[in-house]
């Protein structure tokens, strides 16, 4: 006979079975193939073996139901690395919105190598991992209502308030730095576009001009450029004579031999320059160093991507986190009326290993572009 708890069990295994373990998979192959271009991208894989590796823990959940018994074997994979892996993923999260804020709001700093955002990831997942080691001595499986489930805390009577204390301070710090980084990336970027808007608009220099017309006149108007090459060509040739007469002669000229003179090819871009089609100046002190260094607009939208997920995932666990808050008491009358409930929001939690994969595909369009390549061929 199936229970509730049962049938919820069943429910998390199933679908952890079923898009968890293949999107996650999908996730990996897919960003290996865009290239592993920044820290943002190796934790992004990270986040999503951290995820399979939960996938592939839930999905156990359906051989759990049938073979549950009084060894605490099931409840050593539930609690120990099923809570390993949301805290690896609170952590991942965590990291991730630091390096988007470095990214956007720091693009001229030095950021984090790609080396070493592989170490905080394994270092993330080590230390989510060892938080949860001494479940292993305390946790056992106990039977309530024909049904073994497990005692998490064993007999420490003060384990669980000491627990549901810690994992509120590290929950709420997390939420509340993430929430920080974020804030002051939407404010960069937010300043970012009204100093758009008003180079665009001009309103801001050139008497209301748009002040980007000006620039493209200033740049290739046919009339400014051909006076900077006479100069530039004059200035050349006086240095050239100036040269030859201090002591070049002892020197055997071989130039000629091997391409045409200098003073010819700037007097051929004199001529050029008088045309119609007017040949620009070589120095473009208009254009950016680099292009690294640039704000793109995908570099917004892996931002509202991150923030998607951050946001699911912390909606998923704090019905976790309020309920471990109830006192003892009031909780197992609680457990005793409304048992299904309580327990379906305590299930809920590992759906966000999930849900990554339909915030990518929805949302993420290089993602969903990789995944479509090989139906479209």
């Amino acid at each position: 006979m199936f229970t509730d708890i049962y049938i919820l069990r069943l429910i998390v295994g199933c679908l952890a079975a079923a898009f968890g373990i293949p999107g996650n998979i999908t996730i990996i192959v897919v960003f290996g193939r865009l290239g592993i271009k920044n820290a943002t991208d190796i934790t992004f894989i990270a986040l999503a073996v951290v995820d399979l590796i939960a996938s592939i823990i839930n999905g156990m959940k359906i051989v759990m139901v049938f073979f549950h018994g009084e060894h605490p074997w099931a409840c050593f994979i539930e609690v120990i690395a099923g809570r390993s892996a949301l805290y690896a993923g609170l952590f991942l999260t965590t990291w991730i919105a630091f390096y988007r804020y470095q990214a956007v709001c720091k693009p001229f700093e030095r950021r984090i190598g790609r080396r070493a955002a592989v170490l905080i990831s394994v270092a993330c997942t080590v230390v989510a991992f060892g938080l949860h080691v001494p479940f292993f001595f305390i946790t056992t499986s106990i039977r309530r209502r024909n049904v073994y489930g497990c005692n998490i805390y064993g007999g420490v009577p003060w384990g669980r308030d000491v627990y549901a204390k810690a994992q509120a301070v590290v929950f709420c710090a997390s939420a509340l730095g993430i929430a920080g980084l974020y804030l002051r990336i939407y404010k960069f970027i937010r300043a970012h576009q009204i100093i758009r808007q008003q180079m665009i608009t001009g309103s801001a220099a050139f008497g209301g001009q748009p002040s980007i017309r000006a620039l493209d006149h200033v740049v290739s108007s046919p009339g400014s450029i051909p006076s900077v090459s006479v100069t530039v060509s004059s200035a050349v040739g006086s240095l050239s004579t100036s040269a030859e007469n201090v002591g070049t002669k002892a020197q055997p000229s071989t130039v000629h031999d091997d391409g045409p003179n200098t003073q010819e090819t700037q007097r051929s871009n004199v001529r050029v320059g008088t045309s119609k089609q007017t040949a620009q100046p070589t120095n473009h002190t208009l254009k950016p160093s680099s292009k690294k260094l640039r704000n793109h607009p995908t570099d917004h939208k892996t931002t509202q991507v991150v923030i998607i997920i951050t946001v699911i995932f912390f909606l998923l666990w704090l019905p976790n986190i309020v309920l471990d808050q109830i006192p003892r008491d009031l909780f197992t009358r609680l457990i005793q009326k409304t048992h299904v409930t309580i327990y379906f929001f305590y299930q809920l939690k590992y759906i966000s290993h999930i849900t990554n994969v339909f915030v990518y595909l929805f949302t993420y369009r290089r993602f969903r572009q990789s995944c479509c390549k090989p139906c479209n061929k």
